[in-house]
């Protein structure tokens, strides 16, 4: 016999849900993230080594970075957090380049 599942259980399934319960962003007043306030979130979805370096400058006196990088890490996240860059949550040494890789002869 199949049980069914509740309203609540059902809501939470998606992989999204589990990792903001088994990993949420402390909401710490004393704690100062260095980009709270910055006005453009897209600097830290970089394209070009040149984003990526000005992403790194702002992470690099922010007193939480440590805190940002392992939420980075355990969310699976893209981006810059902690002055690293990530994709899934695994650090890349260099910002991808668009379209397909060359081909190694």
């Amino acid at each position: 016999m199949k049980m069914q599942k509740t309203i609540h259980e059902d809501k939470f399934e998606t992989k999204g849900v589990t990792i903001a319960f088994t990993a949420p962003t402390p909401l710490d007043p004393g704690l100062a993230w260095a980009c709270a306030d910055h006005p453009d979130p897209e600097l830290f979805h970089p394209v070009d080594d040149a984003a990526l370096a000005a992403a790194q400058e702002l992470c690099a006196a922010c007193p939480v970075r440590e805190l940002c990088l392992e939420l980075g890490q355990r969310r699976d996240e893209f981006g810059v957090w902690g002055g690293v860059l990530l994709e899934s949550g695994k650090p890349l040494a260099a910002v991808r380049k668009p379209g397909r890789p060359k081909k190694v002869a």
